[in-house]
């Protein structure tokens, strides 16, 4: 669930991810007496490249393209930083990277070529505070705060005397702001769920940074492995300085440099861009109204089954791998990361669009991938569209009907494969969803002599004849169709599917058993019902235990309250949230079951 207590959250925990990442320096969260130094580091950062990007204007990313000074200072950095024993070389690092990037911000003048190595060492011992121990060797702890700040004020004072004294002080203060953020989100971390990934609510996208490691198959090339290292470094609406709220998308880099990152397609699709190779090599000269490629450089689109667009741009110069109307999977290598177009810096910029490709459509990616699931294990099965053309269709429902030997499957399915096909693409259904619906609810057996494999209309305990009066398979499909039409969004069932979700989120539920409106699992959430009780023992309609004991494992219910007449159960026997968000997983499982056997997805 989106909300604007979310988005702040996510926002302050991105920044603190952002800044970790860059410096892999994950791992010292661990170290509580360390917390001070980082929060003083980080802070510094913070405050540089808040500067630095007030001192620039780029369109797509914020990172600075390596110039020979810059790779001679990054040379003396390695020299100085290694000085420093183990446990303080990241710490020396920052404070001399971070100091630097304020002083170069806001000294006119001050380039990477006056940062010379005895500088970088006057730098970190502002902040660091060497104690040599028994054995020889050096550690360093944090000054105090009001050392800290003096040190910082008079040091920017001793580098420029124009700088005014206020100035130096706001700088040195704006340090402590930061600490006590980055302190309340690391008191605030302990307490908060961790944001849900798209784990199975349809979505199922992967992260678009490959893995270092290939694999052929069918002559086709995958990076399907663990991704290498990559950061979020500019977010959808960018809002920061540097966007004003005008990115369509979120940047992704690393320090690998031009052509050293597979790029990756994040699900199964068809490839609608490029359409001829002139569109595949421009320059890796990226800068700021760069026209190549529309701006966007060397990129690639590819559109979904489920109606999404998936956008990969800038590129690397001629390493684009595929063309319009090729078929790709997920995982499947599509090209290197790059720096062409409008951009400053090799990343890749990662769009994606949502029902149609506008990009009045674009919707926020981190919604679909998640840098830290970027592999969901999920299978996505859309309510509306398939991937699978009609004769893929038709072959698999007649394969499934010779080796199954399912009659009422055969008959009532097999044998109208291309009209299940048909009708179901024009009422907007996905046609494997009716197939394996027709299945789950009614075991591809029709409802008396109606067309109505579905349970459309009919509560528990209710006859065939108490539902719709269906009297064509492609009337059955339509009423279907329109049925799940109330469970998209701005349907009927949407707002219900809402709520469910938000509440089995915040309850901490499995996640395969609820998603958003538009998803399978959203859908299930609110039409998937196991009985308001713990009901022993239980039947098919009223649910209760004997569901629960399926689920859970037989004599589940017998270590629960549970009731034996169902009219008159205690509170006490009350299904739970999650026991009802188990049912709904459940049932999504035996969907997803069968469809593999079926259509082997």
């Amino acid at each position: 669930m989106k909300g604007d207590r979310k988005n702040r959250k996510r926002s302050k925990k991105y920044s603190i991810t952002r800044f970790l990442s860059s410096f892999k320096l994950a791992y010292i969260f661990s170290c509580y007496g360390k917390l001070v130094i980082i929060g003083l580091v980080f802070s510094l950062f913070l405050i540089g490249v808040t500067y630095l990007y007030k001192s620039i204007e780029i369109k797509d990313i914020n990172i600075i393209a390596y110039s020979n000074s810059q790779e001679e200072y990054y040379k003396r950095l390695e020299e100085v930083r290694n000085e420093y024993n183990q446990e303080s070389k990241d710490f020396s690092e920052l404070v001399i990277t971070s100091t630097f990037t304020i002083m170069q911000s806001n000294i006119a003048g001050f380039s990477y070529d006056d940062m010379s190595k005895d500088r970088m060492r006057e730098v970190a011992n502002l902040m660091l505070k060497s104690v040599e121990n028994n054995d020889g060797s050096i550690s360093y702890s944090s000054k105090t705060e009001e050392e800290v700040k003096e040190s910082l004020t008079d040091y920017f004072k001793d580098i420029d005397s124009s700088l005014e004294d206020v100035t130096c002080q706001r700088m040195a203060e704006d340090v402590y702001d930061y600490v006590e953020d980055y302190l309340e989100f690391i008191g605030a971390n302990e307490e908060e769920e961790t944001p849900s990934s798209p784990a199975c609510d349809g979505n199922s996208y992967w992260w678009p940074i490959g893995s270092a490691e290939t694999t052929t198959e069918g002559g086709v090339t995958f990076a399907s492995g663990d991704p290498v290292y990559s950061e979020i470094t500019a977010y959808f609406g960018g809002d920061d300085t540097v966007h004003n709220g005008n990115h369509g998308a979120i940047d992704i880099s690393n320090n690998n440099g031009v052509g050293g990152t597979n790029i990756i397609a994040s699900k199964d699709g068809v490839v609608i861009y490029p359409t001829n190779d002139s569109q595949t090599g421009y320059a890796d000269n990226g800068y700021v109204g760069n026209e190549d490629g529309g701006d966007y450089g060397n990129y690639v689109v590819i559109e979904h089954s489920d109606g999404n667009y998936t956008y990969y741009a800038h590129m690397a110069q001629n390493s684009i791998t595929v063309r319009a109307g090729d078929s790709v999977k997920q995982g499947q290598v599509i090209g290197k990361m790059g720096h062409s177009g409008s951009s400053i810096g090799t990343h890749l910029h990662f769009e994606m669009r949502s029902g149609s490709d506008s990009s009045e459509n674009r919707v926020d990616p981190l919604d679909y991938v998640s840098i830290d699931d970027p592999r969901p294990n999920c299978v996505d099965f859309s309510l509306t569209s398939t991937s699978l053309s009609k004769q893929e269709f038709i072959s698999k429902m007649e394969a499934y009907c010779n080796n199954s030997g399912n009659s009422n499957f055969c008959t009532n399915f097999s044998n109208n494969a291309e009209e299940v096909y048909d009708v179901s693409i024009d009422s907007g259904v996905n046609p494997e969803l009716v197939v394996v619906t027709a299945g789950t609810e009614q075991s591809f057996r029709k409802c008396a002599d109606l067309y109505n494999f579905w349970g459309i209309g009919i509560s528990n305990g209710e006859g065939c004849y108490d539902g719709p009066i269906l009297r064509s398979l492609a009337e059955g499909i339509r009423e279907y169709a329109s049925t799940l039409a109330e469970y998209q969004e701005g349907g009927s069932q949407a707002s219900s599917i809402e709520s469910r979700n938000q509440q089995r989120e915040e309850a901490g539920c499995d996640k395969a058993g609820h998603g958003p409106p538009g998803t399978l699992a959203g859908m299930q959430s609110v039409y998937s019902w196991i009985g308001d009780y713990r009901y022993s023992p239980g039947s098919w309609g009223l649910g209760g235990c004997i569901y629960l004991d399926i689920i859970y494992g037989d004599g589940y219910c017998s270590t629960k309250s549970v009731c034996t007449n169902y009219s008159s159960c205690p509170s006490s026997s009350a299904t739970t949230v999650c026991e009802q968000n188990d049912y709904t997983a459940y049932q999504l499982q035996e969907k997803l079951d069968l469809r593999n056997a079926i259509f082997g997805l």
